[in-house]
């Protein structure tokens, strides 16, 4: 009954949604970024105004990377562990959501970095594929959960993720157009989540 619930979500939410995405990501990774196209001219020089290049002494860069840490997959998983394992009945429906939109933009942001392999901007060769943007996806995600759970904190969380997106640009590790992506995957997941949370709250894990 639940694997019929879930291919019935699949195909009537998210499907639809996944092709339009992919299709998006493989058109941007096309682009080569010095070709002479508005599309990469824009994210080439977005990137190059945002992006701040060492000396990392700078006070500036530390709180960077330090906001950039809120996005990793540690931060989001360990919060939701420890809201299922310590919260009240509220808290442990939280940490189950916060994981299960975790999951959800985690499993589609990694397909689709292997599917569309865009190099990072600093690099030279595909090490770790930059679209999208994992912490992007991530940190939407969780805000998404949040801003649901608590709508008076609702501002303050897209901000906060908002900013640890900005971060990524401005440490040079990902193009603006692979935060916007990975804020989109993360957004839609959250919001798939939430508006299925009774029966996700139903299973047991």
């Amino acid at each position: 009954m639940q694997y019929r619930y879930v291919s019935y979500v699949f195909a009537r939410y998210f499907k639809p949604w996944f092709i339009c995405s992919l299709i998006l990501c493989s058109f941007i990774t096309g682009l080569d970024v010095a070709a002479e196209n508005f599309l990469s001219r824009w994210d080439q020089t977005l990137f190059d105004r945002i992006y701040d290049a060492p000396p990392r002494q700078q006070p500036t860069w530390t709180v960077m990377e330090r906001i950039s840490d809120f996005g990793d997959y540690r931060a989001v998983m360990g919060a939701s562990a420890l809201l299922m394992a310590y919260g009240n009945d509220a808290h442990r429906e939280t940490g189950k959501l916060l994981f299960s939109a975790y999951m959800s933009a985690g499993v589609i942001t990694y397909g689709m970095k292997r599917l569309v392999g865009r190099k990072r901007p600093l690099d030279t060769t595909l090490g770790n594929p930059s679209l999208p943007s994992g912490h992007a996806s991530i940190v939407f995600s969780a805000a998404t959960i949040l801003g649901y759970r608590y709508p008076k904190l609702r501002i303050p969380l897209y901000i906060g993720a908002g900013l640890v997106s900005f971060s990524r640009v401005y440490l040079g590790r990902h193009y603006t157009s692979d935060v916007v992506v990975g804020a989109a995957i993360g957004t839609a997941t959250g919001i798939l989540v939430w508006h299925n949370r009774v029966t996700l709250l139903k299973w047991e894990f």
